[in-house]
């Protein structure tokens, strides 16, 4: 066991908790130690929608992060991998498809109902901030190289949290088996190998299982094991794990050989010139009965490539434990009762079972009421980005508000240490308190927005664009003082 006491640990060293650990460095706070139960850091994850709100936190988090984010960004037009299944999401983003300038949703009679910029220079010129993006593991490199590598730690697995009066002790263990997490990724139908990328740097010491800090941090995602253990045996246990939220993917994003017939009526009546599109049924009418129905992501690829992810409301036992053929049927399915065109449903049907993959989508809502109690903290312990408040991806906010909660996380936790009142638990309760009345209201907004966004008008979406991606984050971190 260890006798080091540190000022700071964070449990989860994707990009919100490496962000968080940025921030306190600036702060000048370097007793901290990020912990991570994956075995190594390697080639996972999907891709990362970096937006102006995003990119806004990151900047003030730090320069250098920022600058090296965006020019990654920048770099990212190679083709995806159908290989690996966290690459999928990635694989429909547009931004490899520099040429274009806007992804169109669109009702099944091909009229454009919303269109959303796809380069930099637009979303800057109305922002003040434009977007990137880039995959999850080359954002998660590019922050955790600017950190001193030993304060960084692999392969351990957090499995038990306590709290005395003056510090909490992180129990872990070092399992070295790869870390799955059903609430956050693709299944694949497929034996798939690991990549590991033998260059990457990480301490790894399997001897040293438990750790104290003044301070933790949960940032370990949505199905956190810091919140399920702040959340047991209390009046939140129900919410410990997070909730479906009734909505899945399935999706093929490489079909090759697709008939003539096809790609030729898919271009004329929905593609026009277009590469990637969405569809769906619903008026946009954000009041209407059609926030149930499905819609439909479909993809260009070359030649008589094409790829498709359907997002529907499906129940759990309908998807999971159910094989590649039983997938492909319960999406024709779903098509058919929403009343779509046959042309859709003939493209599912050419699925390529070993290229099919799907996700159950989970939320841990954020509008949670327990007579007034935080629910994003208890004592010494706070929670940030997923682990506080995950939901489907369907905004591309999950990063980029996790970095937000980074922001004003390190500077409530900077004033706490800067006024020497890292034994005064008023002090700290007071200081997550503000965070949480600060981030949670707006966190109730975004979920909502992200689960009813699909049936939005253009004017409905540019209201919330400009509500989410114009307002200064600096005058919320203000509010902490």
């Amino acid at each position: 066991m260890t006798t080091n006491l540190y000022d700071v640990l964070i449990v989860g060293a994707g990009p919100v908790g490496l962000a968080t650990a940025i921030a306190l460095y600036r702060h000048g706070i370097k007793n901290i130690l990020v912990i991570d139960r994956t075995s190594e850091f390697r080639r996972v994850g999907q891709g990362v929608d970096l937006l102006p709100n995003g990119l806004k936190a990151l900047k003030y988090i730090d320069e250098l992060a920022y600058m090296r984010v965006k020019e990654a960004g920048g770099k990212f037009l190679n083709p995806p991998s159908h290989n690996n299944p966290d690459d999928k999401a990635s694989a429909i983003e547009p931004e490899k498809l520099s040429h274009k300038r806007a992804w169109n949703h669109k009702n099944l009679q091909g009229k454009i109902l919303r269109s959303i910029p796809l380069d930099f220079e637009t979303w800057f010129n109305r922002y003040g901030e434009g977007r990137v993006f880039l995959t999850w593991f080359d954002l998660q490199t590019i922050l955790r190289n600017l950190l001193p590598q030993e304060i960084v730690r692999a392969n351990h697995r957090c499995v038990n949290v306590t709290q005395d009066g003056t510090w909490t002790q992180i129990s872990c263990a070092g399992d070295r088996a790869p870390a799955t997490n059903p609430f956050a990724h693709w299944e694949m139908h497929k034996s798939e190998p690991i990549e590991i990328n033998s260059t990457q740097k990480f301490t790894l010491d399997s001897t040293q299982k438990n750790f104290r800090a003044k301070l933790v941090i949960g940032a370990d995602g949505i199905n956190s094991t810091i919140r399920q253990v702040l959340y047991n045996h209390s009046d939140l246990s129900q919410w410990a794990k997070p909730q479906y939220s009734d909505f899945s993917a399935i999706g093929c994003l490489q079909i090759d050989n697709v008939p003539d017939e096809i790609i030729q009526e898919l271009e004329s009546k929905y593609f026009q010139g277009d590469r990637i599109i969405t569809l769906s049924n619903a008026p946009i009418n954000s009041d209407s009965q059609y926030l149930e129905q499905p819609r439909i992501i479909l993809i260009r690829q070359q030649e008589n490539t094409l790829g498709y992810l359907l997002h529907a409301p499906l129940s759990l036992d309908s998807l999971l434990n159910k094989s590649a053929k039983e997938k492909i049927e319960l999406a024709v399915n779903v098509l058919e009762k929403a009343n779509v065109p046959p042309i859709f449903t003939r493209l599912v049907n050419l699925s390529v079972p070993k290229n099919l993959f799907s996700r159950p989508y989970y939320i841990h809502p954020a509008n949670i009421s327990i007579d007034s109690k935080p629910i994003w903290s208890s004592g010494r312990i706070v929670l940030v980005g997923d682990a506080a408040h995950g939901m489907p991806p369907f905004a591309a906010q999950g990063v980029n508000q996790g970095f937000e909660d980074a922001a004003l996380i390190a500077t409530a936790i900077a004033k706490i240490i800067d006024n020497k009142a890292l034994d005064d638990e008023k002090t700290i309760f007071n200081e997550f308190s503000k965070y949480e009345q600060i981030r949670r209201p707006f966190m109730m907004k975004i979920q909502e927005a992200t689960m009813k966004n699909h049936v939005w008008s253009q004017q409905q979406w540019e209201d919330y664009s400009e509500m989410v991606y114009s307002r200064k984050l600096q005058q919320s971190i203000g509010n902490l003082a």
